[in-house]
This record gives structure tokens, C-alpha cells and sequence, in this order.
């Protein structure tokens, strides 16, 4: 289930989990798609990216850490943490950079103005 929380002007799952709820993202295109006609292109490829990057991140490691060189579990994790922590934090970066993007081309947002992945511009 997902509300709209006026306090925060976000869309809100009503049970949080550790991987960012699916429909409160949808809902929040949905309204950008009400407000503009046209869907938040770039957030979609960059939030759907995402997924993809995790799946080939775990597979590379696989391949790599533990098929190619025997690595130990705690090789495994140390490295996999050393690679995966820059890489969230850059790619959480990018999607809100491409949020903001599709908020100002259309007009939504003004330049100065910076919105969250799960927040939507007041009117």
C-alpha cells in the first residue's frame, strides 16, 4: 500500500523495507505522467538500471571472486563491500540527478530546487 504523505510531499510504502518499494516510485511517475502528460523517462532507465547493476555486480563476483581465484568468505565480503558501498552511493546520486532532470525539462521543478526520487514538487 502507498500514501501520499503531505507532512514530507512524498509518496510513503506503508511497510518499509531495506529495498526501496517499487509502487511508491510508480506512484510518483504516475503523478510526474498526470502533470506532464509524458512518462519521467530518464528516472525509469536509471531506477530499473539499478536492478541490473546489482544482478551483474553478484555474478561478476561470483565468477571472479570465488570460480576464478577460490577467494575465502572473508576475501569475498571485504571486497564485495569495498566495491559495492561507492557504487550505491554514486548510483543513488545519479538517479536523483536524473529525477531532478526530468522534473526541470518539463517544467515541473524550477532550476534551483532539488527533489528526491521519492518526493514530487508541490504546485
Amino acid at each position: 500500500m502507498v500514501y501520499f504523505d503531505y507532512r514530507q510531499n512524498r509518496y510513503v510504502a506503508s511497510t518499509p523495507t531495506l529495498i526501496p518499494d517499487i509502487r511508491a516510485h510508480v506512484a510518483n511517475w504516475r503523478q510526474f505522467r498526470r502533470a506532464t502528460g509524458i512518462w519521467p523517462v530518464l528516472s525509469v532507465a536509471t531506477f530499473l538500471t539499478r536492478f541490473l547493476i546489482m544482478i551483474a555486480g553478484v555474478v561478476a563476483a561470483l565468477w571472479y571472486g570465488v570460480a576464478r581465484h577460490g577467494w575465502t568468505r572473508g576475501q569475498y565480503y571485504l571486497t564485495s563491500f569495498a566495491v559495492l558501498i561507492p557504487t550505491l552511493f554514486f548510483w543513488f546520486i545519479l538517479e536523483r540527478i536524473a529525477w531532478n532532470h526530468d522534473l526541470r525539462s518539463k517544467g515541473v521543478a524550477s532550476d534551483s530546487d532539488i527533489w528526491g526520487v521519492d518526493q514530487f514538487p508541490e504546485k
